[in-house]
This record gives C-alpha cells, sequence and structure tokens, in this order.
C-alpha cells in the first residue's frame, strides 16, 4: 500500500508494516493506494503537541465488481486518530 501526504509519496508499505513519517504542523490530505484501488482524501490537522496516527485497509467494497472497477476510491478505508506515546 502506498501512502500520500500532500500528493508526495510518504511510504510504500506491505501488509503489517508501519512507518513514521515527519510533516510540518497544520492541515495536510492524506491518500491510501494499492494497485488501482484508492482511499477518499483525508485532511489531517497535523499539531507537535498531538501526533496523529493513520491507518488504513481494504473495505467490503474491495471485493465487488462496483468498488474494484467502478468505483474504486471506495475500496480503501483511511482514518485519522491520535497517536499512542
Amino acid at each position: 500500500m502506498t501512502f500520500t501526504v500532500d500528493g508526495q509519496t510518504v511510504a510504500r508499505l506491505r501488509r503489517g508494516a508501519t512507518a513514521r513519517i515527519e510533516v510540518p504542523g497544520g492541515s495536510h490530505v492524506v491518500r491510501a493506494r494499492m494497485d488501482w484501488l484508492r482511499s477518499v482524501p483525508l485532511e489531517v490537522r497535523v499539531d507537535e503537541a498531538a501526533p496523529v496516527s493513520v491507518t488504513a485497509a481494504l473495505t467490503e467494497h474491495s471485493t465487488t465488481f462496483t468498488g474494484t472497477f467502478l468505483r474504486p476510491d471506495t475500496a480503501l478505508d483511511i482514518r485519522a486518530s491520535p497517536a499512542r506515546a
């Protein structure tokens, strides 16, 4: 799975892998891609005092014709949550 921040590739990860990416504080747009499947853009607000964790996973739509070919932006779910210390 490939992760982009503000349109720039920041990580290519295998299943279960993690990466720590440092970005300047402020708003950033994060996306996940895997082959032609992708997530919707996720706006994330980053603050040095409150790090953010982003995760992505396949959805149930990733195994359907519609999700795979007609609406590939529904195939990956991306979420942000407060990072663990």
